[in-house]
């Protein structure tokens, strides 16, 4: 584009009017599909002068970028004019930009511009910036001239995206808040609405609100210390197997305010209490002056007992079986040789009594009733019920920290944590512990230690280069296997060949040299030097 009051303008060049002319003439497409910037200094010129378009011009002065554009459009404005933009990434320059030059799908430079030198920095730089540049420039005839892009390697520019943004976005649309709302296949929102239940939301498989009320009324909430016995080895939530077993008081605050010390022993230790052992054993209501189990106290422990079994034996005289003694119950008379006596037999030998309580009662090595094998278990701690939810908070007051002889709960430390080794109020995981650590097992290998030891690098390494030339050693410097993050301390290094077999070296972070010794040291040594180096660092 040409203005007389303007140093700086954009001009088609020779072969850009001719390829125009032939696209307007044959009805043709002409793409244009890149953008060229250059210094115009071709020569390193410390302060080189404006370069100024020439139509003749086949390229540029000293190009320095060529890349798709970004965008090719035509001015809406003024319809004669084509604006071309590209966008250098700011990762991409620490050049001067002085010269624009446009090309098309057959690589010719089509338009030329100038413009005020700007120098683009890179990242690195210090202060990196996206740049955009644009060419405008005058065409007859803009109908035939088309953008070729790669989608897939252009930038879009702030000023692009707003402007298809708002090609998309519904126009003159009144705008609310909404909980729920439509949108057609380009996402645009077309209606909106505030359910006020679940079913309006269309939810179908969650609880009303009568429904929860009704299951809250039906549920039955036990209360700490209530003993409940479970026919699986399960302990429900909420609860605790009686089996004497030591609890915390801080963790178990209502069921050790609920039992007390009753179940003590002397030996829980300070804030500790001891819960019942109801393992293998009958629970019996407490008598409570009734009378049936008198002189009981509630908690206490009872023995077993057999009720007394009896029998009766009656003899005529004392000493024979006559026809008219008699053996009941769970006695049993035999002869002398051990012939059972039915009743009203007589004998005149001697007469055995024993006593049997399987002949009136099942028996077994214990006095029990029939029973099932149950988990007797206690109410240790209640949730809050209210509607349905969970109080969080009054839960938090029953955790503790844990220590080395308490129950509790601890936190994760963090990296930071685990790496400072201060903080004993956290627990640290296997992963954290092994943070940092590798090793490389070979002739040249290192060992890098975990961070919470300080990430300390242990190195090794042969080097074969150095070579031995008329008694001469020369000194070699080879990058270390793994680089030092931070720092080199120490570095040994050894010569192979030479005569006190140690060798003076110099410890960077990226590499190593190992310096050559006094031609005495080599004076009849040829040929290649193994050298061994050994460093540490971090």
């Amino acid at each position: 584009m040409i203005d007389a009051n303007s140093q700086f303008f954009a001009i088609l060049t020779n072969v850009g009017m001719a390829k125009q002319a032939n696209a307007d003439a044959l009805g043709i497409p002409w793409l244009i599909t890149q953008m060229g910037v250059g210094d115009a200094n071709p020569n390193g010129l410390a302060d080189p002068p404006n370069p100024v378009p020439s139509a003749s011009q086949t390229k540029l002065l000293n190009e320095w970028r060529r890349k798709p554009l970004n965008q090719l459009k035509i001015d809406p404005v003024n319809p004669a004019v084509i604006i071309a933009e590209q966008i250098i990434p700011a990762d991409e320059g620490g050049k001067w930009i002085r010269e624009i030059g446009l090309y098309d799908a057959d690589g010719d430079l089509v338009a030329v511009a100038n413009c005020a030198p700007s120098f683009k920095p890179m990242l690195s730089q210090g202060s990196g910036r996206t740049q955009i540049v644009r060419m405008n420039f005058i065409v007859t005839s803009t109908g035939n001239i088309q953008l070729k892009i790669d989608p897939a390697i252009v930038l879009a520019s702030r000023a692009y995206v707003d402007t298809a943004i708002l090609e998309v976005l519904p126009k003159n649309k009144t705008p609310g808040e909404f909980t729920r709302v439509k949108v057609n296949d380009r996402g645009i929102v077309v209606s909106g609405d505030n359910p006020e239940t679940l079913a309006a939301m269309g939810i179908k498989d969650s609880y009303t609100k009568i429904e929860i009320e009704a299951m809250i009324a039906q549920a039955s909430a036990l209360p700490v210390g209530a003993t409940v016995a479970f026919p699986l080895d399960k302990v429900a939530p909420g609860f605790l197997e009686l089996d004497g077993s030591v609890k915390s008081i801080a963790v178990y605050p209502d069921l050790a305010a609920f039992l007390g010390t009753a179940f003590n022993k002397g030996d829980e230790g300070a804030g500790n209490f001891r819960l019942p052992d109801s393992r293998g054993e009958f629970l019996r209501g407490w008598d409570h002056g009734r009378g049936v189990d008198a002189g009981r106290a509630i908690g206490s422990s009872q023995l077993d007992a057999l009720q007394n079994i009896t029998g009766q034996y009656a003899a005529n005289n004392g000493v024979q079986l006559a026809a008219t003694g008699t053996v009941l119950g769970a006695f049993i008379a035999t002869a002398n040789g051990g012939t059972q006596l039915p009743n009203g037999t007589a004998s005149s030998g001697v007469i055995n009594m024993s006593f049997d309580a399987s002949r009136v009662a099942r028996t077994a090595d214990e006095t029990r009733g029939r029973n099932l094998a149950v988990m007797w278990c206690i109410k240790a701690w209640n949730a809050p019920i209210n509607q349905g939810n969970i109080d969080v908070a009054a839960l938090a007051a029953l955790a503790t920290q844990a220590t080395e002889i308490k129950l509790g709960t601890a936190k994760i430390a963090t990296q930071v944590q685990a790496d400072a080794g201060t903080d004993d109020a956290t627990i640290v995981t296997p992963k954290k512990l092994r943070w940092g650590f590798s090793i490389l097992k070979g002739q040249n290998g290192y060992i890098v230690f975990p961070s919470w030891l300080g990430g300390v690098i242990i190195q090794w390494l042969t080097n074969n280069t150095g070579q031995i030339s008329q008694g001469f050693a020369e000194d070699v410097t080879g990058p270390w296997t793994l680089a030092f993050p931070n720092a080199c301390w120490h570095v040994i290094g050894s010569t192979g060949k030479s005569n006190n077999g140690n060798g003076f070296a110099t410890c960077r972070i990226d590499n190593f040299t190992l310096l050559s010794v006094s031609s005495s040291t080599y004076a009849h040594i040829t040929g290649w030097v193994a050298r061994k180096i050994f460093a540490i660092g971090n």
